[in-house]
């Protein structure tokens, strides 16, 4: 069993609610969200950096950061915006070493929620079972509205 908590999920000895995956990337719910519907599409190809990953790689998960973004705004109308985020390295605060991408769906009024969210949220420890169930099923709601090309 390797470290990396994404490549124990990529192998599926970890658990995740999973939007999408195909031979390059995987899609999933962020377990400690910033918002509702916060995913990462990470590389399955480990790599601590995008300097690491294969050609073509980083344009695919980009590709399917703006399928997921079209996803989440035909699923909640209230999905305004959206933030995307590579934490490169562990001095920009990437907290797993394997490249993955934030997409962060923002809505009108929540900028300090999301602030309060993003500095607390892996404090949010309780209650992981529930939370899973409810990612679990948000994450199938996605799967209908994602088109990968």
């Amino acid at each position: 069993m390797s470290d990396c908590l994404f490549c124990n999920i990529i192998d599926g000895s970890e658990p995740a609610s999973v939007i999408y995956q195909d031979e390059l990337a995987m899609i999933i719910l962020d377990l400690f969200p910033v918002s509702d519907g916060h995913a990462l599409v990470i590389a399955r190809q480990h790599a601590a950096q995008l300097s690491g990953l294969d050609e073509g790689v980083s344009a695919h998960l980009l590709m399917l950061a703006e399928n997921l973004m079209a996803a989440q705004k035909k699923l909640d109308s209230s999905v305004a915006a959206h933030n995307l985020l590579v934490n490169d390295g562990k001095v920009a605060n990437q907290h797993v070493p394997h490249v993955h991408l934030h997409v962060i769906p923002r809505r009108h009024g929540d900028n300090a929620k999301t602030v309060l969210s993003w500095t607390t949220r892996f404090l949010q420890r309780f209650n992981l079972r529930s939370r899973r169930e409810r990612l679990n099923r948000l994450a199938a709601a996605l799967r209908e509205q994602l088109e990968v090309s």
